[in-house]
């Protein structure tokens, strides 16, 4: 597939801003992947609760590249840091919808993600991202841009039966 493109996201001031339509599409992205990831749509949260998290940027910098696919909004990748001068660390995800998972967005996703690091926080030493073990996909893109594995994390889940 080549006919996509990556942009970075404004993240809009307010519902009616040109590009509302677009950060919608993110929270359904981010609310679609995370249910299939948690096994809940508890986390769920409508664009309108999501975007005062990422207008309040005072101490915590972040930013938001999208892939489109045909002009929809296919993948996001952000961005996040502390603003303190001492902090030497920073996170970036991608989360892509299902019916465009292995189609090569997540390597230009990424490196989109590092070069603004690189431009914005330049000689950053410490960059973190997460990947599920059984996306081997996404661990193969992390392994490509230099990512280290740094500990593993399970997920847990007990099943109370129901009282008689």
């Amino acid at each position: 597939m080549s006919d996509f493109s990556i942009d970075e996201l404004v993240i809009p001031a307010t519902p009616h801003a040109p590009s509302w339509p677009d950060f919608v599409a993110v929270a359904e992205l981010r609310n679609l992947v995370e249910a299939e990831g948690f096994g809940t749509n508890e986390l769920n949260y409508s664009a309108a609760e999501l975007l005062p998290g990422w207008l309040n940027t005072k101490y915590n910098p972040k930013s938001m590249f999208v892939a489109r696919v045909e002009g929809t909004v296919a993948a996001r990748a952000t961005y996040e840091t502390l603003l303190d001068a001492n902090d030497d660390h920073a996170w970036l995800g991608v989360k892509v919808l299902p019916a465009w998972r292995r189609c090569d967005l997540g390597m230009p996703l990424k490196t989109a993600n590092l070069e603004y690091l690189a431009q914005e926080s330049p000689g950053h030493p410490s960059v973190t991202t997460f990947n599920a073990e059984e996306n081997r996909h996404m661990l193969v893109v992390n392994e490509a841009l230099g990512f280290v594995p740094m500990g593993s994390e399970g997920a847990w889940k007990r099943v109370v039966p129901a009282e008689k």
